[in-house]
């Protein structure tokens, strides 16, 4: 869902507690990626700007691209890697994680429904 949502090969996230994040120019507009998350996104160029799940005490998380100082923001672990696109070679250092590793994270996204694809 990453990959589409940002149009790359993957997603460059930075993230922490929403109280550590504020818009300094202008505000976003939110898509409902799944049923138990949001994305924001500039409204007037299309930016992807950010995703959190939907409950109070989710992560948010920017792309760190559209930062003003995106190396500041350092990759320091890799969700998502059953995703990893076989030709893709970044990163390999990086400690990573599979989706729904956990038993809660299967609970929690056991539900989900995508809203960005047309299956």
């Amino acid at each position: 869902m990453c990959q589409r949502a940002v149009g790359g090969l993957f997603a460059a996230l930075a993230g922490g507690a929403p109280d550590n994040f504020a818009w300094t120019r202008g505000t976003p507009a939110f898509f409902a990626s799944s049923n138990l998350a949001q994305r924001a996104f500039c409204a007037d160029c299309g930016t992807p700007l950010s995703f959190k799940y939907d409950i109070p005490t989710a992560r948010m998380y920017a792309t760190i691209g559209s930062l003003d100082n995106p190396g500041g923001a350092p990759i320091v672990k890799q969700f998502g890697i059953e995703s990893r696109l076989p030709w893709v070679k970044f990163c390999e250092d990086v400690p990573g994680e599979r989706t729904a590793e956990s038993a809660a994270a299967q609970e929690f996204l056991a539900n989900m429904q995508d809203h960005q694809s047309r299956d």
